[in-house]
């Protein structure tokens, strides 16, 4: 008989150099390829940084006009930013799908929101207002299924405030926009000398507050604000100290010169509550320091002396407001639709410069009505109460709480609504 030969076993192929593994992170997968986790993280990169911009295309239709009067609030806008999210959704659908199946209430919420945009005055504004409140929710649900590593969040954050911070130095010495470069960034065309534009007064010396890339320094400080409060409260950023540091000074920073007085006062409300949480009580010199240090901004920025007829302006809107939301106490006016109902004011400045009313509650409610909007509102604050346990959760929304009392643009502004879904999903 012949001699049986055994042939030589073939070595295993190293699979590993060829595909990566299937990541989990919660109830979902992260990706399947190198190339798309690269990708990915690009994108994820990219919508962070320029997460503060506001580089978008406005389409002016007719129902975009008030007395002939173009307005940017009415008009639908595609902003990168939002190219950015409908990629991050397409690489993640699976757990978009499993997110909405897991919250039915939200689903219901949103079908509700939905429905209600056929009783308004512009179903076109409606409409649109209602895709942006869809956006919101989506990239909620993406950071809030653990999706992202946070490595390239927070590098995100830090390039994008220095990025900021940069311009509001350059546009704060040249008493003006800087444009050229900028302008791909959202930057608008504001100088000192021009009507209408955000300036503050220190001794009698007037100067430009700056806006960075947003529509308003306030806006602007809002932003700074939460972001401030997440980086401070939460333990995701204190994995790497200098980039947490460098985003808590740069955005003081940013908030301090953005003369903003309501974000200033939460500012220093936020840091006297983290402390009196937080603060070794056995120095009391050192706790005493501190808050002085607080109440010397405060003097500083409330000398200031900036638009003298704020206040009054924010007290005909509520009056006005509330005036909308009287007249139409079940239905409401339609979202986004108060400028068009406001727009019958007597009052001659909100026809050549329209503004919703500057308190966020009030301004959804007079949209919504009593039962669209009551009952949202009731569903948020039971999400809100369920987790106030959590300091960093409590924080931001104090944050957000105190400023959208006194403005509007966590409910109207691109950035600042992004901001929220990304902050509180991330919480």
């Amino acid at each position: 008989m012949g001699k049986i030969v055994q042939m030589p076993k073939q070595k295993k192929r190293n699979n590993k150099r060829y595909f990566k593994t299937t990541h989990h992170s919660g109830n979902s997968a992260v990706t399947s390829g190198k190339s798309r986790m690269t990708l990915s993280q690009i994108i994820l990169f990219l919508f962070i940084f320029l997460l503060p911009t506001q580089l978008g295309k406005h389409f002016f239709f007719p129902f975009s006009y008030l007395s002939g009067v173009r307005v940017d609030y009415l008009a639908p806008t595609l902003y990168l930013t939002d190219l950015l999210v409908a990629a991050l959704v397409l690489f993640n659908i699976k757990h978009l799908v499993s997110f909405f199946k897991q919250n039915k209430i939200l689903v219901f919420v949103l079908l509700l929101l939905g429905a209600h945009t056929l009783f308004a005055i512009s179903w076109e504004v409606a409409l649109y207002r209602y895709v942006k409140i869809l956006e919101i929710i989506l990239v909620f649900a993406l950071f809030k299924n653990k999706v992202f590593d946070f490595k390239p969040i927070a590098s995100g954050f830090f390039w994008g405030t220095l990025f900021q911070t940069i311009l509001v130095i350059l546009q704060f010495v040249n008493k003006h926009a800087l444009q050229g470069f900028f302008y791909f960034f959202g930057e608008r065309d504001v100088a000192l000398s021009m009507p209408g534009i955000a300036k503050a007064a220190i001794g009698g010396i007037e100067f430009l507050r700056p806006y960075g890339t947003f529509s308003h320094p306030n806006s602007m400080a809002g932003f700074y604000l939460l972001l401030y409060t997440f980086f401070l409260t939460n333990k995701k950023p204190q994995a790497n100290p200098f980039v947490k540091n460098s985003v808590l000074f740069l955005s003081s920073f940013l908030i301090l010169f953005s003369f903003s007085k309501v974000a200033v006062l939460a500012y220093i409300l936020i840091n006297i509550v983290y402390l009196l949480k937080k603060a070794d009580f056995s120095c009391i010199p050192c706790l005493i320091s501190r808050l002085a240090l607080f109440a010397f901004f405060a003097l500083f920025i409330f000398s200031s002396k900036t638009d003298p007829l704020s206040l009054k302006k924010r007290i005909d809107l509520f009056s006005v407001a509330w005036q909308t939301f009287l007249a139409h106490p079940f239905s409401g006016v339609g979202l986004g639709n108060s400028l068009i109902a406001q727009s019958k004011s007597a009052l001659p400045y909100l026809i050549v410069s329209p503004q919703p009313v500057h308190n966020i509650f009030l301004l959804f409610l007079a949209e919504t009505g009593i039962i669209a909007g009551a009952l949202t509102l009731f569903f948020l604050i039971k999400y809100a109460v369920a987790r106030l346990k959590n300091f960093s959760f409590f924080l931001c929304l104090l944050a957000v709480f105190v400023s959208g009392m006194f403005d509007h643009y966590w409910f109207t502004l691109q950035q600042n609504t992004l901001l929220l879904g990304v902050v509180f999903g991330l919480l």
